[in-house]
Parts: structure tokens; sequence; C-alpha cells
């Protein structure tokens, strides 16, 4: 039945989506995986040893392109239907599937990340050199290259049909399965539980960016995930924060198409006057919240309206009246 859980407890809905997840990623993650493995004719052990992976082999390629398809779906898209089926009396309505109070979000969201570039890169620096103590910093640098590796191979295509390509599945898919899974739902919850809009958007941008195994990202793709909240939150539209994070992989995709030797210089980025390029683009991200801000119409209320309505267990169910 639609909505029978949208009464529960924010905290108990939590647990049910992280449950939801991992049995998404467990069964479809299982049966994709499969389906993947007999398409290109590789056997499912062969695929699952990762480590022993030929990146130069058009098999490989097809496989990193196949589980990242299966991932859109077991990791975002169906644990994104599944809650808001659960919670919400219309799946569009609750995952924030709607236009924007202001077209404009649109051109400022896409700003907001595109300009947050400079920022990000100064603080992805400084991230690089954080260090821990020697047997977890091991874990985290082999975490960091494995992850590394295959987008390494998938960058490293160089026909335009593979650009193409790259868009979709690197921009696109990741675009749009993230912002409904980690912004739709999660800060969704989050900011129910803690009936504080900044609190819900930081603790699922900080979900956002630990999930990723990739820790000397790990403050960059932090502050990209509060962007992407507060573009979601403002605008009202779940729509503006996907377009903003598909347009921005992208143009990271298309980077690294045009620059190859990102992919293989330490610090691709001269250092010099990053610190004054991070100033500018954080007086200019400054900017555009505040104006995002100042113009927004969303309210707590608004937002959780069907959440404050009674669920009715059965069909023919009417209020009794006085």
């Amino acid at each position: 039945m639609r909505g029978f859980l949208k009464n529960k407890p924010a905290f108990n809905q939590l647990l049910i989506v992280a449950g939801v997840t991992l049995m998404s990623l467990f069964v479809i993650g299982a049966i994709g995986s499969f389906i993947v493995a007999f398409v290109a004719k590789v056997p499912f052990s062969e695929m699952a040893d990762t480590k022993n992976w030929n990146y130069s082999s058009p098999k490989t390629i097809f496989v990193v392109r196949g589980l990242l398809l299966v991932q859109f779906f077991a990791l975002c898209v169906i644990p994104a239907y599944v809650a808001a089926r659960l919670f919400g009396d219309n799946n569009s309505r609750y995952l924030g599937l709607k236009p924007p109070t202001n077209l404009t979000y649109f051109i400022v969201g896409i700003a907001l990340l595109l300009f947050s570039t400079p920022l990000v890169g100064w603080l992805g620096e400084l991230n690089k050199n954080i260090h821990f103590p020697s047997g977890i910093e091991n874990w985290m640098r082999e975490k960091e290259d494995d992850a590394g590796e295959t987008a390494k191979a998938l960058l490293s295509l160089r026909t335009p049909p593979d650009l193409l390509i790259n868009i979709f599945f690197i921009g696109v898919l990741a675009g749009v399965g993230e912002e409904l899974l980690f912004r739709g739902v999660i800060q969704r919850i989050l900011i129910r539980l803690f009936k504080n809009q900044w609190a819900g958007i930081v603790i699922a941008a900080f979900v956002f960016s630990a999930v990723h195994f990739q820790f000397y990202g790990f403050v960059p793709r932090f502050l990209l995930g509060i962007f992407l909240g507060l573009i979601f939150w403002y605008s009202g539209s779940l729509w503006t924060s996907m377009l903003a994070h598909a347009i921005y992989n992208s143009v990271q995709v298309v980077l690294v198409y045009y620059n190859p030797e990102m992919l293989t210089k330490d610090n691709p980025i001269e250092t010099g006057n990053l610190a004054v390029a991070a100033l500018i683009s954080a007086t200019i991200v400054l900017g555009l919240v505040w104006w995002m801000k100042t113009r927004s119409t969303t309210t707590y209320q608004q937002v959780y309206a069907d959440d404050m309505k009674p669920f009715k267990d059965h069909p023919f169910d009417v209020e009794q009246k006085n």
C-alpha cells in the first residue's frame, strides 16, 4: 500500500532505506552482474576478480560500463522508488521531481557548481596532504587507487563515441542516480529527523562523500554535496540538482578528454594562484547561494505536508465529520 510507512519516525525510515538499499545491492546487483557477465561472455569468477582486470580489453570496458548501469538501478533508482512508495503519497512529489519555483534556478545551479571548481580543486589539494596512521593510510590509498584505475580506463578512451558514452555513464547516470538517493531520499529524511534543513543537507553530504570510499577526495566531494543539497532545497526541485550534477560531471569528462595529461599528473592544476582562484570562486559561490536563498519559497511545512497527513489504511476509510 502506498505511503503506509510515511508516519513512521524519520530515524526508522532511515534504517528502512539502508536495509532496502543493501538488499537491492545484493539481489539486483547480483542478478545484474550475472547478466553483464553472460552478455560479455566473461566467466563470473573472472569478472569478480577486479584486481586482475585487463583494462585494454574491450570486454573489460563493456563489463565496467555494464556494472555502472547495474549500480545505477540497484543502488539509486530502486531504493529511491521503494522509499517513495513506502513514505509518500505521490512518487514525484515525494522525491521533489517537479519544476522549480523559478526556472532561473536551473542556470544558477549549474553556474554554482561550475564556478566552485577552483575552490573544490584547492580543497582537494589540501585533502591530499592529510596524513593518517600508516595502516589506515595504506588501506585508503588502495581504495583510492582501485577507484582511480577504473575511472582512468574509461577516460583514457580517445574516440568521439567513447566521449559521448562516458558522458552518459559518468556524467548523466551518476548525476541522476546519486541525486535520487542522496538528495531525494536521504536528505529529505534527515531534514525531517532534525527539523532543520542545514543539518539534513550537511549530514546527507557527509554520507554522500563517505560512501564513495575515496578518502583523498572526501572534503571537496563533501562540499559539492552541500552545494547540491542547497540547490535542491532552495529551488524546491530535484531536477535542478540533477541537471547541475550531471553537467558538472560531464564537464570533467570533457576536460579530461581534451587534456589527457590530467590522468597522469599527480597535480594537474597549477597551484601558484590556486588559493587566489579559490577565494574568488568562494565569493561567487556565496553570492549565488545568497541569490537562491533570498528568492526561495521553499518551507518545511510545504515540503512535508504529505508526511503530516495521517495514513488511511483502507481505501474506503473516510474521515468522520462531527
